[in-house]
Formats: structure tokens, sequence, C-alpha cells
């Protein structure tokens, strides 16, 4: 169930990123090319930190996994 758990969350994840870039790419035109960068690398910069948080959580239960298993 964990894995079908973590390979929701990753596709959620990368929905979120392309959502992300999407509104950046809309501000570009709608509010400004600054604002545009602003909102992309902002944006950008927080997934990174959120994925980060959640990918480092989901290797270390694949290690724990591994571990377990040759015990």
């Amino acid at each position: 169930m964990k894995e079908f758990v973590i390979g929701v969350n990753n596709t959620i994840l990368y929905v979120a990123l392309a959502s992300i870039w999407l509104a950046a790419a809309a501000g570009f035109f709608l509010v400004g090319v600054w604002q545009g960068a602003v909102a992309l690398l902002g944006g950008t910069l927080l997934w990174c930190v959120i994925s980060g948080f959640w990918f480092v959580q989901s290797a270390t239960y694949e290690e724990l996994k591994k571990l377990n298993a040759k015990g």
C-alpha cells in the first residue's frame, strides 16, 4: 500500500510543478515578464523544497524495506 501512496504522491508533485510552470507562463503575458519570472523561480524553488522532503522520506522507506528484507 505504501508503494501506491508514494506513486500517487509523486504524480501529484509533478502535476503541481506543471501547474506552477503554466501559471508562470500565463503570468509572463498577463502580468509582466519580471512577475512571471519571479513566479516561475519562486514556485519552482518551493516545489523543490517540498518534493525534496517527500523524496527523502520515500527513499528512507525504500532503504528500510531493503534492510528488513535482509534480516
